[in-house]
């Protein structure tokens, strides 16, 4: 721009081109984004909409999205330290959606390539274009068809069709599993059918003392009281039963309270430290009956 601000262009398909159903997100993201403001939410600056063009504007993530900084040819250059603090970054923006806005906002596309980073690596939740308004104090919606990412998808969801903020919660919950274990949610190295949910159940017996079985080979320090912690967050947000899963604001205090060491810790390319402390989890009688 010609103040020197860098930004980012999304372009669609004008209203000429698309059926009044079908607008690939256009309108939902500036009736959500145009009226939202938090750090941890992408900013929508701008739009410009005619019959062969809609464009939308918005503030430049230097660092791309998550999933390319985890998966992409860069993959493995964040430390533990960073991803735990994008984790938290993403959950407060997510927290945001659910707790502070009127009507509270489902996502309902929750997924790493939607988690953009700018410069300094804060975490920036993005792409509103399947977002929808909760109202009647936040009770689910049964939706005409599935909309989200394979791989993100609650259950529940997928079964019936209704979603409510319990199913970002799911989504969000693999994201974390991918800052984890540094792995697609899909993908052959599973098996043929098992997604990394199904796969971290049956590698860790739903353990958080077995984290080390799955942690991402291309970390080469990890506190290990801190891997546990985000495990067992996890697992908690993955839960089968939407109802057992935490909210979103229960995932940040769990997330911001825990103990965490002081020093960054960073990662190279190959092999894996645990550092282990003897600090007690602030959740540590939270729902206990969940995972061992």
């Amino acid at each position: 721009m010609p103040n020197g601000v860098d930004i980012a262009v999304k372009k669609l398909l004008g209203f000429n081109n698309i059926t009044s159903s079908h607008d690939h997100g256009f309108k939902a993201e500036i009736r959500t984004l145009g009226n939202i403001r938090h750090r941890n939410i992408v900013r929508l600056l701008a739009f410009c909409s005619n019959k062969d063009t809609n464009l939308l504007v918005y503030e430049y993530m230097r660092n791309g999205s998550l999933g390319e900084a985890l998966h992409g040819k860069k993959g493995g250059f964040l430390s533990w330290n960073l991803r735990y603090k994008i984790a938290l970054d993403a959950a407060k923006g997510l927290c945001y959606l659910h707790h502070d806005c009127s009507p509270l906002i489902v996502h309902r596309d929750v997924k790493s390539n939607n988690i953009l980073l700018n410069s300094n690596f804060e975490a920036h939740v993005a792409d509103f274009g399947l977002a929808k308004f909760l109202v009647d104090g936040g009770a689910s919606q049964c939706m005409s068809a599935i909309a989200g990412s394979y791989g993100y998808i609650a259950p529940e969801y997928a079964y019936t069709l209704r979603v409510d903020e319990k199913s970002d919660v799911y989504s969000f919950g693999v994201v974390l599993l991918e800052l984890i274990t540094g792995r697609r949610p899909v993908g052959g190295e599973f098996g043929e059918g098992v997604d990394i949910v199904q796969w971290t159940n049956c590698s860790t017996n739903c353990r958080r003392e077995e984290v080390t079985r799955i942690l991402d080979p291309r970390l080469t320090v990890v506190p290990k009281d801190e891997a546990m912690h985000l495990f067992f967050v996890a697992m908690l947000c993955v839960q089968e039963n939407s109802v057992e899963r935490p909210t979103m604001r229960e995932v940040v205090q769990m997330l911001s309270e825990f103990p965490r060491r002081s020093p960054e810790f960073q990662s190279s390319s190959s092999g894996h430290q645990l550092q282990q402390q003897k600090k007690k989890s602030p959740d540590e009688k939270v729902r206990q009956d969940i995972l061992v």
